[in-house]
């Protein structure tokens, strides 16, 4: 038998291999930091695997209000080629992150806790927060201003002046009261500004509209906001509120007050 036959008669011998089996990782433990691929810890005991940067793009989102890729250039970057495991970060939270890409404005929402199966809100990390009737019309014609103003290319800046015009003018006949108007301004603005939906122009009672609104109030045509409008002033005799158009967290402090305020006192 020659030296070629003798190694095909062993090989047919052979007992065959057994199949490679793969195993699963378990996906609830938490694997060794493999310094060659996740890089050195931050700190000790840390057990994350996400650059430096990208932590930081979460920690600002989970922040918010929102991100303003117009106001840093290289956390937007960041975001953007990072998204997919911020997306999936964020939905451990059951957070969901939406993006402008014209604007370069990032902001998360809250999953619809019927979505989950949830019975309560408890489960859900940011809660939506209810605007009133007058607070919701000064947004709507703050988000027709803004089109305006990117259609003739100008700052869109708006006056606390201003802002109390819009709020006189909507109130009921018959209720109109300077003081209380006052307060209902004030008390406006302060929402606003937390949420960064106004933000400060460094000169005294002027504002600057955020390109963040239109995700706050998102209307695919912008016609359809006097119709919402003109909706919001006939039911100036709902004492309740309105839905939460307004899905950004602001300061608690803001927050913490009672939804109008003073247009229900009758």
């Amino acid at each position: 038998m020659t030296e070629i036959s003798r190694e095909a008669a062993e090989a047919q011998e052979a007992p065959e291999a057994a199949p490679a089996q793969h195993v699963h990782a378990d996906p609830f433990t938490v694997t060794p930091r493999d310094t060659f691929l996740d890089g050195a810890a931050l700190f000790p005991g840390d057990t994350g695997v996400l650059p430096m940067k990208v932590r930081q793009a979460l920690v600002k989102l989970l922040k918010g209000p929102y991100i303003d890729g117009g106001r840093d250039e290289k956390l937007w970057t960041t975001l953007l080629d990072n998204q997919l495991i911020l997306r999936s970060r964020l939905s451990e939270l059951f957070l969901t992150l939406q993006l402008d890409h014209e604007r370069k404005v990032a902001v998360l929402r809250p999953v619809d806790p019927e979505a989950i199966g949830g019975s309560t809100r408890s489960s859900i990390l940011r809660q939506q927060r209810a605007l009133s009737r007058v607070e919701t019309i000064v947004l709507l014609r703050l988000r027709l201003l803004l089109d305006r103003h990117v259609t003739a290319q100008t700052d869109p800046t708006i006056t606390r002046e201003e802002i109390a015009e819009l709020v006189a003018h909507y109130q009921p006949a018959g209720q109109q009261d300077a003081l209380r108007d006052s307060d209902v301004v004030n008390r406006a603005v302060t929402k606003l500004l937390a949420r960064q939906l106004l933000l400060s122009t460094g000169l005294d009672e002027v504002y600057t509209i955020s390109n963040a609104l239109p995700l706050a109030l998102p209307f695919e045509n912008i016609g359809d906001i006097p119709a919402q409008i003109d909706a919001l002033v006939a039911a100036a005799t709902d004492q309740s509120g309105t839905e939460p158009l307004l899905e950004f967290d602001g300061d608690s402090s803001a927050d913490g007050e009672h939804t109008d305020d003073a247009e229900g006192a009758k």
